[in-house]
Order: structure tokens, then sequence, then C-alpha cells
């Protein structure tokens, strides 16, 4: 293990502390993430950017895509996922946004949860493997680990099920995450991207929720519960995203072998 690598899995392990462990020492108790996101500052999202920032600027660690940009027909590559964000917009809105003081929160959140997330993950984590290993390994256990840090949420809302499942499609999504940044060579783009596309489905997530807190609770009780391929939905919805992520990684032995790159 290089000593680039300790470091970062040792600052995703305090980065991990202070996003999950935080809130939940803080008092601010288990409840659903539309809920948490939608409520009040993330404070917790902020300080564990902060954190991994702290750490990249005292590593001196410039190959993370922070002080690039990316030109014009890069950032267009994310056009499916800003697909999904328009329909989504579209569907919230339907539905009803909330006010905008929720919506202004909402989308301060999602901010810190994109640069914070898309900071450990395709920046620090992703570049510190790379120096390590083979491109294509450091692309799997990046992305695994992104996965795998969503299933800890079920220690925010108290609900596996729901956490698992959230794994999954994070896992997929992170392979389009890391394809967008490797095909960028800038980490500016997967944040804002990763930032909207949180934005759009926690925007969703609460137009849903304050609708349904306006049934009557006869419509309510007859509402059936989902099952079957209902509960896989969030992971069959983000599958085309994590293909396309594969595809725009299809050639990365050859053009991304160096860490540089």
């Amino acid at each position: 293990m290089t000593r680039r690598l300790a470091i970062a899995l040792g600052a995703f392990v305090i980065w991990t502390a202070i996003t999950v462990l935080l809130p939940l020492l803080t008092g601010a108790g288990q409840a659903a993430l539309t809920e948490i996101i939608s409520r009040g500052f993330g404070w917790a999202w902020m300080l564990a950017g902060g954190f991994i920032l702290a750490v990249v600027l005292w590593q001196g660690w410039r190959d993370v895509g922070l002080d690039r940009g990316a030109p014009l027909r890069a950032w267009a590559l994310g056009w499916l996922p800003m697909i999904y964000i328009l329909g989504a917009f579209g569907a919230a809105a339907a539905m009803g946004l909330p006010g905008p003081i929720t919506m202004g929160i909402v989308l301060m959140n999602c901010l810190f949860v994109g640069f914070s997330e898309e900071l450990m993950f395709r920046g620090a984590l992703l570049q510190a493997l790379r120096h390590a290993m083979p491109v294509w390994p450091a692309v799997v256990i990046t992305s695994l680990a992104f996965g795998a840090i969503h299933s800890l949420n079920v220690f925010v809302t108290g609900d596996l099920g729901p956490a698992l499942i959230q794994s999954c499609a994070a896992c997929l999504s992170g392979l389009f995450f890391i394809a967008y940044r490797l095909r960028c060579g800038s980490l500016w783009p997967p944040i804002l991207l990763h930032g909207l596309w949180d934005f759009a489905t926690f925007s969703l997530g609460v137009a849903a929720a304050t609708a349904q807190d306006g049934l009557l609770a006869p419509e309510i009780a007859a509402t059936p519960d989902q099952g079957g391929l209902a509960i896989l939905f969030p992971v069959l919805l983000v599958l085309p995203n994590g293909l396309y992520g594969l595809w725009l990684m299809r050639n990365i032995g050859k053009t991304h072998a160096s860490a540089t790159a």
C-alpha cells in the first residue's frame, strides 16, 4: 500500500464518521432523507467537504481535478443524467414544489453533498487507488465503496431495505460519475451534475411527501404497499446511467493508464 492510499483511506474513515455519525452524535435522530435534507443547514456535509478539501490541500494532490476546467464538449457528456434531472423537476413541479425557502435549503445541502462526495470518491480515493493499481481495479473499488457508504444511511433513516437499494443505485451512478470525471479531466462537471441530480431527486421526494400529506387518511390506507419490481425501481431507473458510464470508459485502459491522465 502506498503512503498516499493509506492517507486517503484514513481520510475516508474520518469523512464517513463526519458524514454519517456526527448527525447521530449531535442528537439529530433518525428521519427520512427527504426530511433531513429539507429541514435545515447540513452542517455534517459542509464539515465533511471541508475536511477532505483540507486533506487534499495539505497533501498537495493537484491531480484530483479541482484546478482544471473542462471543455464544453466534455460537459455535454452529461446529457443522459440531465434528461433524468429535467424529468424529475418536471414531475416535482406537476405535484407542487415547496416554498422557495425549502427549495433553497435543499439546493444548498445538495451542492454540499455533491462537492463532498465527489471530492472524496472521484477525487481523493480514485486518484490514490490509481497511483497504487491499474485504472480498472481503481474504478471498481471506488464504485463499490461509493455504493457501500450509502448503505450506512440505515443509521440515519432506521430503514435497512431502502438503504440497501440506495446503495445499489449509488454504485451504478458512481460508474457514470467516474466516467464523467475521467473523460472531462476535471472534477467540477461531476460536482455540479451530482448536486443537480440530488437536488432534482430530493425536490421530487419533498414534493411527493407534501402531496401525500394532503391526502385523506382513507386514501393513504388504500395505497398498496410496494413490492416486487417496485422495490427495485431506483436501481432499474439508474441502470442506464451505469451502462452509459461503462460505455464512456470502454478505452480507459489505454487512454487513462497513467494516474495523471
